[in-house]
């Protein structure tokens, strides 16, 4: 194999090990290379999730479920493809920005094992609106707004390490590695490329799409300056609050534009 598509095989080989449960067969050149150098492959793991989530949909509504059901079988779905990552990380970090002290309390409430009443409140309210979202929409809008959502989330973590300081030396976001504005350049433009896809899919403007993808940015810039402010920078759960953000925000956007 060419050199190059050895490169971009490791590349996608280890996205997809630190951001699904999916099984992964490691090339031998995966332990040289860290996650912030695969950055271009995240959305591209974004959409791959995003297929499977619209092909359970289309399978649940072709089975005579009703919207609702349907979107809360594909929900339930992506927690299980992603082994529930990124919720955690919402989760942990709500409970660290309701902590109360200083920025090390906050840090230690992030990292404490029992969810609090801020993380379990948030969750809950996020997966009905993605639920909630999901179910307004027929079967191409689905697919497209999954495609845009699951890119985008994924490319705005990149956004986030490129611009902010790793919170704590130690943790999965350190060992992740420190990702530069070109990986996230990179990741942005994978993103917008298949969020572009997804408009021609679903049928919406493309203005539609542009706008949808601004709203994404500035919900991961929004979350950037929170944990900046608040944790001192970013850590794993960041990151992961920063998918879910970002994902909810699309979802909900295409939910309301399709309307």
């Amino acid at each position: 194999m060419h050199p190059r598509l050895l490169r971009l095989n490791t590349d996608l080989a280890i996205a997809l090990g630190w951001l699904t449960r999916l099984p992964t067969r490691f090339p031998d050149d995966a332990a040289d290379r860290k996650l912030a150098e695969t950055r271009w492959a995240c959305p591209v793991v974004g959409a791959m999730l995003a297929a499977a989530l619209a092909a359970t949909f289309t399978a649940m509504t072709g089975l005579g479920a009703n919207g609702l059901l349907a979107a809360a079988v594909t929900v339930a779905l992506s927690v299980l493809l992603t082994g529930a990552l990124h919720e955690d990380g919402l989760a942990d970090m709500l409970d660290g920005l309701g902590a109360r002290g200083g920025r090390d309390a906050r840090l230690t409430a992030m990292r404490d094992s029992r969810i609090g009443t801020f993380g379990t409140l948030g969750l809950i309210l996020i997966l009905l609106v993605r639920v909630a979202a999901l179910s307004s929409l027929d079967l191409l809008d689905a697919l497209a707004a999954l495609l845009a959502a699951l890119a985008l989330g994924r490319a705005g973590m990149s956004v986030v390490m490129a611009r902010l300081p790793l919170a704590r030396a130690d943790g999965a976001a350190a060992g992740a590695g420190k990702a530069g504005s070109s990986d996230a350049r990179q990741a942005c433009g994978v993103a917008l490329l298949i969020a572009l896809l997804a408009s021609v899919i679903g049928g919406a403007p493309i203005m539609l799409m542009l706008l949808v993808a601004l709203l994404a940015m500035a919900a991961a810039l929004a979350l950037a300056e929170l944990a900046l402010r608040t944790f001192g920078g970013y850590t794993g759960d960041v990151l992961g609050a920063t998918c879910m953000a970002v994902e909810t925000v699309v979802l909900l956007a295409w939910s309301m534009g399709a309307g």
